[in-house]
């Protein structure tokens, strides 16, 4: 996904078991600590990222399952 500077991301949880989501790498998740705000998603919860202000592209995972690639993405603020 692209998005422009200032941008939230909203992340749904469509899934029927919690998930914990973070930015990359696993498991310091200090690249783009604005992901880090969606944090534990329970079974259809939602929550944004912080404001995605710079110009970078931010990897994301669930951090209890850091080997499934179903659940890592990229987000790149240009």
């Amino acid at each position: 996904m692209t998005v422009s500077p200032g941008t939230q991301i909203t992340f749904v949880n469509q899934d029927g078991v919690a998930h914990l989501m973070f930015s990359d790498p696993h498991p310091e998740h200090t690249d783009c600590p604005e992901i880090n705000q969606v944090g534990s998603l329970a079974s259809g919860q939602q929550r944004e990222t912080g404001n995605l202000n710079i110009v970078r592209t931010c990897g994301f995972h669930d951090h209890d399952m850091p080997s499934n690639a179903s659940l890592h993405g990229t987000i790149t603020i240009r």
